[in-house]
């Protein structure tokens, strides 16, 4: 591993978990997947499981991720968007489908996931003679100009997808990534489509369908039909052992990251009251949501025997797409400005000072940790002061690096100044703020 995967890897370790995704798909019987993990090196063997339970919920696993995959797939078909934006695409093989032949695929990642992927689907197209109009960048989903660059002569109307994304985002990443779409939507038409606000409610439903035996997971699906609250209805068919049920399935494959989820847009708890905030943020920021039932393009799954699919789809009733589009009656954003990324560092002594201009991000956060790690091998660390007064934003991968600072001095010893109202608010809101003295 050279030295900057490595720092991409320390700075934003959640794309590890789109290389679980494409072992699932493989193990879902998706020969491209099953094609493309052998090509990157990924073993399948660690998707087996020796206890039983754990087995089951791998199974859950890959049914869940094998339906949004291909729901998701129908979904972008019936848009007929000349243009697909895959944001992110992650390692999986939608550019090799047969629906994507005569769209042009915009493929958007981590620059790790972008440079990795790239020249293995270009690779791959060539060895079976096709020619595609695939493109793969790295970006960050909450720099507008990092997205506006990889749509640089795109035409619309786009259809941008969502899948895996918006559940790994504090609240002023999420904020950051509405106004962009709104600001893409609004240039070049076309529609924003995803599963994720309801993420957590199909893998429930999922659970109950393949963990259960068939009649037990018919009365399951059954009471979705009388309850909004999936967590309820789990809790009444598994008891106590619901939440652990759920707890135990995040670590049924050892290469996924361990990250926390939570922002507005998505629905858990009462869902009456999730679903309006939900869409209150969205209106927020200028844009509007129409739900349709997945089961509408309810996909074949080959991980699953012909009843429980049937389950599924009726599940699949109570869960649904969102397309999203601009409210042509929301107040104008203001422009997006450039806010390029500059560090520097001296030592004082035991004592580091450090600048930060413009955005610290995924993209601009292995830069910053790189210089970070440089100056603190040159002396004997004890304090950290860090001027944020040019420092416009800074996303969950540069609040890594400031986590690595805090940890490297004691409590009380990382002080920050100039800190604006946005940076403040992704502070207090993520945590940080707590860590930290503030000017």
């Amino acid at each position: 591993m050279d030295n900057m995967q490595e720092l991409r890897e320390r700075t934003n370790p959640v794309f590890n978990t789109a290389k679980a995704t494409l072992l699932q798909l493989a193990q879902a019987g998706h020969a491209d997947a099953a094609m493309m993990a052998e090509k990157l090196g990924l073993d399948l063997a660690g998707m087996t499981y020796s206890d039983e339970r754990k087995k089951a919920m791998g199974q859950s696993n890959v049914a869940t991720l094998e339906l949004r995959y291909r729901s998701m797939n129908a979904f972008i078909q019936a848009t007929g968007a000349k243009t697909v934006v895959d944001l992110p695409c992650g390692y999986t093989p939608r550019a090799l489908e047969d629906f994507i032949a005569d769209k042009r695929y915009i493929a958007c990642d981590l620059p790790a996931v972008a440079e990795e992927m790239g020249p293995l689907v270009d690779k791959m197209l060539a060895e079976r003679g096709q020619k595609r109009d695939v493109t793969y960048h790295g970006v960050d989903a909450t720099n507008y100009a990092s997205l506006r660059a990889a749509l640089e002569g795109a035409q619309g109307p786009l259809c941008i997808t969502t899948e895996g994304l918006l559940m790994y985002f504090t609240d002023p990443e999420l904020a950051a990534l509405l106004d962009n779409i709104r600001r893409i939507l609004e240039e070049f038409g076309g529609v924003w489509i995803t599963q994720d606000p309801e993420v957590s409610r199909v893998y429930i439903s999922m659970t109950m369908v393949v963990m259960n035996d068939p009649a037990k997971a018919k009365a399951a699906v059954d009471a979705l039909g009388r309850s909004a609250n999936m967590s309820a209805v789990l809790k009444a068919m598994a008891g106590d052992k619901a939440q652990s049920t759920l707890n135990a399935s995040k670590s049924t494959f050892s290469g996924e990251a361990d990250v926390k989820f939570g922002n507005v847009m998505l629905i858990r708890g009462a869902p009456e009251q999730a679903f309006a905030a939900a869409k209150d943020a969205l209106r927020a920021h200028g844009l509007k949501a129409e739900l349709t039932p997945v089961a509408e393009r309810m996909p074949k799954l080959g991980s699953l025997d012909p009843e429980r699919t049937e389950l599924a789809r009726q599940a699949m009733e109570h869960i649904s797409l969102w397309t999203i589009t601009p409210d042509g009656d929301a107040v104008p954003l203001a422009d997006a400005g450039g806010d390029a990324f500059g560090v520097s560092i001296k030592a004082r002594g035991g004592v580091m000072d450090v600048t930060l201009r413009g955005r610290v991000d995924s993209i601009t956060a292995p830069e910053f940790l790189a210089a970070y790690e440089k100056a603190a091998r040159a002396m004997d660390l004890t304090d950290v002061h860090v001027d944020m007064s040019a420092l416009a934003y800074i996303s969950s991968a540069g609040l890594r690096v400031l986590l690595m600072m805090i940890k490297a001095v004691q409590p009380g010893h990382v002080a920050l100044s100039g800190v604006n109202e946005t940076v403040r608010d992704i502070l207090t809101q993520t945590g940080y703020a707590d860590m930290v003295t503030m000017a």
